[in-house]
């Protein structure tokens, strides 16, 4: 997995290419926590991601427990299949995803 991140009208959007899974969640975690507790938004570009485990999916949950409170996470370019797996687990219906 590649983590990307860049800036988009003014905010930090992290997209990541490749799977998430326990063995790639630790960094995917890592670059949430540190841009989502310096910043009041943070977008995820899911351009790039052809898989979630249920490891995926919990670090996305803490990510939007973290910013709760402050302006929220966004989930963008959602692929079918890992969209699948977000309305299979309720996610999709929790998440912001545009």
């Amino acid at each position: 997995m590649t983590i990307n991140v860049y800036e988009e009208n003014g905010a930090p959007v992290i997209a990541p290419e490749g799977k998430i899974d326990h063995v790639t969640v630790e960094e995917f975690e890592s670059k949430i926590n540190e841009l989502g507790s310096k910043n009041d938004s943070l977008t995820l570009d899911m351009a790039g991601v052809e898989y979630v485990s249920s490891a995926a999916l919990r670090a996305i949950l803490n990510a939007n427990d973290l910013l709760e409170d402050k302006n929220g996470l966004v989930l963008k370019n959602v692929n079918k299949k890992v969209m699948e797996i977000f309305n299979i687990t309720g996610f999709a219906d929790y998440l912001n995803i545009r």
